[in-house]
């Protein structure tokens, strides 16, 4: 243990300015530290954090502190007390109160571990993923203990020397795999960041050379060009981009040639985040993801990036998490810099096939989820062609989450099915086929999504094909920024077959007459209601309604859906060729009434026009499309073709 080390710890203290937080903190954070602090001076651990990977609400106390202890009957939590991800509850609580005792068992849990692990070895308190996280968190909490003399130079060096043998562990239990997984790039994230105090000579240090180079190349595979983790999970999407810009932070002084792929692409998975986020500036529960408000991460990223537009949608000043890790120094800079409310109000992610738009920035905002990717991970979902809805804010059609890891719980294999999400099943039979927490028994092939936006109306088309047997979904949606979502499934599959299709409601809504919540909801085949679960937070499971709509057909059918603000009113609309009027097996067309002065037609095809006339008239209109909205507004009409 050298000077150097001595030194930039004293300094990065210097630089966050532990003794000016607590004027910075709000009172609820200030509340909210004292009240974790004071539990785990007394080994009391809860994990509910926002982006706690494995939440658990439920408080257990540990007599002896045992770093392998299991509680809750998941070996999840065992991780999650490995991470160690509470150490700023007490430093931050020390900070507040000048009350030493926090600090120091701080210290315990870090002197306790090392003496529990006197040589790093593969079990449950030491994989490598948890390993990761409790190094950054354990290098974070030095500067403050060191500087308050709550640790010696001994002690210091003791931990300092652990450390290092974690840090060489990691490298030593690489694996292939972890290159394209959050996994390995939290565990690279953490060593680049790191090792630059440690060791003077750290641009020469081995460790440190495969660590910079292996980060670099682990965003650049794990980040789609459109600034989506392929994991399919925002989640752990955010998890990547949370040590992304720890990276960042702690790495940037130290190394002024930062390779700039390595920035973009962090900056690349915040913007996509950010044009996610929903009108409470919550994520969807998007493959193993729980509901979690981003305006702490976006903070960051404004912060970071001087981004006015991520400022926008950040906090007015540093949450906890961010004072923290950034310090005072930062958060100087980022109540200087000027927020501006971003423009861009879709996110079209042609490479994850993730899709979402907005018709303002207000909380009173309609919001759509469209996804139609490839599986990514063991995070993923059997999620294709589902579609989420928010109306006037509140959400209205939701993803069921995820709820567990358990391999032993039946939900867990049932969250991430067809069924537990806005999809169409023939016979029972799912196209994608999840056999266990983290494996498919089959997976269909989606292809390539069709999407338009025009004049604030918005064509989503996507097509998920099936094997044994063969068949094909496609799925074609028009969304209307007044509060319109018109859905039409076409299902191919020879024989005789009944379907269900199924539209997962938010537990703060029901089904009743018609209506879910502020929308009213059309569908030309029977349908029931069903009960299930769905769980917006991890070990937190939730009742909720489903509508069933069922359909008994041969070879092909299609069928027409709407849900649409209730002050509309939906009226029917005749399709012609030429002279002739065309049947529902041709197209679907509806019209939506605004007012007396204002409505919109919506037309869209179901099958190729390959015989008789090819001229096509709705509302007196002609065109030849696919898919087509007629606007009226004060006796005008204004075609708008959506698809060719």
């Amino acid at each position: 243990m050298t000077e150097y080390t001595k030194t930039n710890l004293l300094k990065l203290a210097n630089d966050k300015q532990y003794e000016k937080m607590g004027a910075h903190l709000t009172l609820e954070d200030q509340q909210l530290i004292l009240s974790k602090a004071k539990q785990l001076k007394e080994n009391i651990f809860t994990f509910d954090k926002p982006w706690d990977m494995e939440r658990c609400t439920t408080p257990y106390q540990l007599e002896t502190l045992d770093f392998n202890t299991q509680k809750n009957d998941d070996e999840e939590w065992c991780f999650m007390l490995n991470r160690m991800d509470y150490l700023n509850y007490l430093i931050l609580a020390d900070v507040l109160e000048n009350d030493h005792t926090y600090a120091n068992h701080a210290k315990h849990f870090i002197m306790e571990w090392i003496a529990q692990h006197p040589v790093i070895k593969y079990e449950p308190s030491t994989r490598t993923l948890d390993t990761g996280i409790r190094l950054m968190n354990i290098f974070e909490c030095l500067p403050y203990l060191y500087s308050q003399k709550i640790i010696d130079d001994d002690q210091l060096e003791t931990i300092v020397e652990n450390m290092q043998a974690q840090l060489h562990y990691l490298k030593h239990q690489f694996l292939n795999r972890y290159i394209t997984s959050n996994w390995g790039s939290i565990q690279t994230c953490a060593i680049v960041s790191i090792l630059p105090y440690f060791d003077e000579d750290y641009e020469q240090n081995p460790l440190f050379v495969w660590a910079y180079q292996e980060m670099i190349r682990q965003f650049n595979v794990q980040v789609y060009d459109d600034g989506m983790h392929w994991e399919q999970s925002t989640m752990y999407h955010i998890e990547v981009l949370n040590y992304g810009m720890k990276a960042l932070h702690y790495l940037s002084p130290c190394k002024k040639d930062l390779d700039e792929s390595f920035k973009h692409n962090v900056f690349a998975l915040a913007k996509a985040v950010f044009l996610q986020a929903t009108p409470s500036f919550e994520i969807e529960t998007f493959g193993d993801t729980d509901r979690c408000n981003i305006q702490d991460v976006m903070t960051r990223a404004a912060a970071l990036f001087k981004n006015k537009e991520f400022k926008w949608m950040g906090f007015d000043t540093f949450d906890l998490e961010s004072l923290y890790t950034l310090g005072v120094s930062q958060l100087e800079q980022y109540l200087e810099l000027e927020a501006c409310q971003p423009t861009e109000l879709c996110f079209d992610g042609d490479s994850s096939g993730m899709y979402c738009v907005r018709n303002n920035w207000t909380n009173d905002a309609n919001f759509t989820m469209f996804t139609n990717g490839s599986l990514g991970s063991g995070h993923g979902h059997s999620d294709n062609l589902h579609f989420s809805i928010y109306h006037h804010g509140k959400p209205m059609l939701i993803d069921c989450g995820r709820l567990t890891y358990r391999e032993d719980h039946p939900m867990r294999v049932f969250l991430k099915s067809m069924k537990a999400h806005n999809s169409v099943i023939v016979d029972d039979h799912e196209y994608c086929m999840p056999s266990d927490s983290w494996g498919y028994s089959n997976f269909g092939t989606p292809l390539k999504s069709y999407v338009n936006h025009k004049d604030g109306i918005h064509y989503y088309e996507g097509t998920i094909l099936g094997n044994n047997p063969l068949s094909a979904w496609t799925r074609k949606m028009i969304v209307i920024d007044q509060g319109i979502w018109v859905i039409v499934d076409s299902m191919h599959q020879d024989g005789s077959h009944a379907l269900t299709s199924r539209f997962h409601l938010d537990p703060s809504v029901n089904y009743q007459d018609g209506q879910v919540g502020t929308l009213k909801f059309y569908a030309q085949d029977s349908m029931h209601i069903e009960h299930g679960v769905c769980s917006l937070r991890y070990n937190e499971p939730l009742d909720h309604e489903i509508i069933c709509v069922e359909k008994s057909f041969t070879d092909r059918t299609n069928l027409f859906y709407s849900f649409y603000d209730e002050h509309f009113k939906i009226e029917p609309v005749q399709v012609f060729q030429d002279q002739t009027e065309a049947d529902e097996n041709i197209a679907f067309a509806k019209k939506f009434v605004l007012s007396e002065s204002e409505s919109y037609t919506v037309v869209i095809f179901n099958q190729e026009v390959y015989k008789g006339k090819k001229v096509l008239f709705a509302q007196g209109v002609p065109f030849h499309a696919k898919a087509v909205v007629i606007h009226e507004q004060n006796g005008k009409k204004e075609l708008i073709r959506l698809r060719t």
